[in-house]
């Protein structure tokens, strides 16, 4: 049996590729949920990140705290990282996290020049709570109490379903609350629904998932979305001939008998117009389920089994298949030409651009060396990118021991950044004025507590004093520490 490593993250924002992880919260049980280990961590504010004011109200962060953390961001990643060194073939458990926390794993690491699939290699697989909690209440709603939010949808926020399954759950948005109860719920789910957790981490394995859709070809696909449920009885066709980590189906409500005999410039405007076909990624943990649970939910309940076979039958159509694989890199193709020509920035390159092979075994001795000689070693370093994440590391902790002439460059590019008047996917010095002003304008006529309040004002503070510093044309380094905390905030 494998253990658990659950975790949460808190963060600035909600891009993981430009927004920074504030709080980590790690604990490690065993098979029988007993506690092994436990990491509960939190880092300093980056000086090159804006936090988003929003996110700082659900974290009920102030900005004089997390100015003033022990842990820089750099010592925070070592810290996870060591922990986790002795663990393999473990399961990886959060909630949301497969589309969140995982994101911003990986991307912490591979800043940091560590090796960013932690979570999917070395036997080690990844199961997102919020997947079994909504699978298990779609086919057997008794075994967990969903609350409805205000509109009347049905609502899978965690601090939700610890209220409405009676969990004790007064740290909400803690990293490490978060993980107790994720691992509470998940042992209730567990309890009341031990078939339904096999199907769960049988699809945690991109192996076994397509193994599973490929062989019994017919399948039950589950998706939460917009708050319901959607069941689909799915017949798999082909894999995707571009992206490998995508199978392709067809929902069997509809009827495919005309589909199939279209040429493949008609099959292509059904596609881009018709939702007859379902895009499974099985890298992302997808709901995969026998097909019966489909089967017995309308409108396919109300088909035969001669029915069902029929539609089986002319869906395996060779020429049909094969203007569908031509639909798909079609697609695909537009799909590169119409994408943004822009350069990316470094960090939004995590997938899209391979390291140089000598980089690779540079990185690893990056932090055996002191802060003093860190940049004559990055200066090895082929890959731009790995010399920008370099200088960023020491502009965040030892800004005094960069050359003058990079610290400026690298002060230069930052401020370009932040300064920017353009709608960009981080938070902006401008975008966080007029963020904060928006929430200050909200909350003026009402009852708001005092600790809402304070956050607002040590923010304006700190977004004024970010605008003084990055419109400098002529720099100094400083260090973003409770020295400079208590020079803003007293």
């Amino acid at each position: 049996m494998k253990n658990f490593i659950a975790y949460d993250f808190e963060t600035t924002g909600r891009d993981a590729r430009f927004d920074q992880v504030l709080q980590a919260g790690f604990i490690i049980y065993d098979q029988n949920f007993n506690e092994l280990k436990k990491l509960n961590i939190k880092s300093r504010l980056n000086p090159d990140i804006v936090p988003s004011i929003n996110a700082l109200k659900v974290n009920k962060l102030n900005i004089s705290n997390i100015l003033s953390e022990r842990d820089s961001y750099y010592e925070m990643t070592l810290n996870i990282h060591k922990l986790l060194s002795d663990f393999k073939n473990s399961y990886f458990v959060g909630f949301n996290s497969i589309n969140f926390d995982e994101e911003f794993f990986r991307q912490i690491l591979w800043e940091h020049f560590l090796f960013p699939y932690l979570t999917n290699t070395n036997g080690n697989l990844r199961l997102d709570v919020l997947n079994f909690a909504t699978m298990v209440h779609a086919f057997r709603n008794n075994s967990i109490n969903v609350n409805k939010n205000d509109s009347g949808k049905i609502n899978f926020k965690l601090e939700n379903l610890a209220k409405s399954n009676n969990f004790n759950f007064q740290n909400a948005h803690e990293a490490i609350a978060d993980v107790e109860v994720t691992m509470k719920l998940m042992k209730m789910l567990i309890d009341r629904n031990s078939d339904l957790f096999m199907d769960f981490t049988k699809n945690s394995s991109t192996k076994k998932a397509e193994h599973r859709i490929m062989s019994e070809k017919i399948f039950t696909l589950h998706n939460y979305l917009f708050n319901s449920h959607r069941v689909y009885l799915v017949k798999h066709l082909i894999k995707h001939p571009i992206y490998k980590s995508q199978l392709i189906g067809f929902d069997l409500k509809y009827d495919p008998k005309e589909l199939v005999k279209y040429d493949h410039n008609a099959l292509y405007e059904i596609y881009k117009n018709k939702s007859f076909f379902r895009k499974i990624k099985i890298n992302k943990q997808p709901t995969i389920l026998d097909k019966k649970y489909a089967k017995s939910i309308e409108p396919y309940s109300d088909f035969s089994e001669e029915e069902i076979e029929l539609k089986n039958q002319q869906l395996d159509n060779e020429q049909f298949l094969e203007n569908l694989d031509i639909v798909l890199k079609r697609e695909s193709e537009e799909y590169m030409e119409n994408k943004s020509q822009e350069i990316p920035y470094e960090e939004e390159t995590i997938y899209s651009k391979n390291l140089n092979y000598k980089d690779s075994f540079i990185m690893k001795d990056f932090h055996n060396e002191n802060w003093d000689k860190k940049w004559i070693f990055a200066e090895k370093f082929l890959d731009p990118r790995l010399r920008f994440f370099a200088a960023r590391h020491i502009f965040r902790n030892q800004p005094t021991e960069l050359p003058q002439k990079i610290f400026s460059l690298l002060h230069k590019k930052i401020s370009e950044r932040l300064l920017s008047l353009e709608s960009k996917n981080f938070t902006t010095i401008p975008a966080a004025m007029e963020e904060v002003d928006t929430l200050s304008f909200k909350i003026e006529n009402e009852e708001e507590s005092f600790k809402m309040k304070e956050q607002i004002y040590q923010y304006n503070i700190y977004i004024n004093f970010l605008n003084d510093y990055y419109s400098d044309s002529n720099p100094k380094p400083i260090l973003f520490n409770e020295t400079l905390s208590k020079r803003l905030f007293g």
